[in-house]
């Protein structure tokens, strides 16, 4: 057989030499799609793994805001015994802790006198005070002024004065009384208990 074309472009030993270029190239390009491959599967699991977190996420963020709406009046009701605290607080800032000295005073009365009673009571944070005893007869009355000028009941105050004296009645249809309005300022309680 005789040939009739000859091809000078390829010889063989360059057909070798572009075989082993083609080998490696394929080696690359298939090292390259399965490197490619692996990536993409590895971002793929990636993003699955974020998505599912997010998705969690979304699901708890959706539950707490339920939770919360349905918590407000229970925040308002907090905020407001909140509110309620502070003012307490400052009203003992300024409270002029009354109940001691009234009691103190009452049972100074009782003690004196049988039908003499407390007609008023008005004590400032400072501790001084203002306050009425009412009379039913005059010997009752003779009688708590003794009291008063003993040192059992000044012990009670710094200073004391009587205001007013004041009658009321006297008439033969109607019974008399008598007032007494006091001025002054308590001992504080924790003195009077040494």
């Amino acid at each position: 057989m005789k040939k009739s074309k000859i091809n000078l472009l390829i010889n063989r030993e360059d057909y070798r030499k572009y075989e082993g270029y083609f080998y490696g190239t394929r080696i690359i390009a298939v090292v390259m799609v399965i490197l490619f491959i692996l990536s993409a599967s590895y971002l793929f699991l990636i993003s699955f793994q974020n998505n599912s977190k997010i998705n969690a996420l979304l699901a708890s963020k959706q539950t707490l805001l339920l939770s919360s709406q349905g918590r407000q009046t229970d925040e308002a009701k907090l905020i407001y015994v909140e509110n309620k605290y502070q003012d307490l607080k400052n009203f003992m800032k300024n409270d002029a802790y009354s109940l001691p000295y009234y009691n103190l005073l009452q049972s100074a009365i009782a003690t004196s006198t049988e039908t003499a009673s407390l007609k008023s009571f008005v004590i400032s944070k400072d501790r001084d005070v203002t306050f009425a005893v009412s009379f039913s007869n005059f010997d009752e009355l003779m009688n708590f002024f003794r009291f008063v000028e003993s040192d059992n009941f000044l012990k009670n105050f710094e200073n004391i004065t009587l205001k007013s004296f004041t009658t009321i009645g006297g008439n033969e249809n109607k019974k008399s009384s008598y007032d007494l309005n006091f001025t002054g300022k308590f001992v504080p309680i924790n003195e009077n208990k040494n």
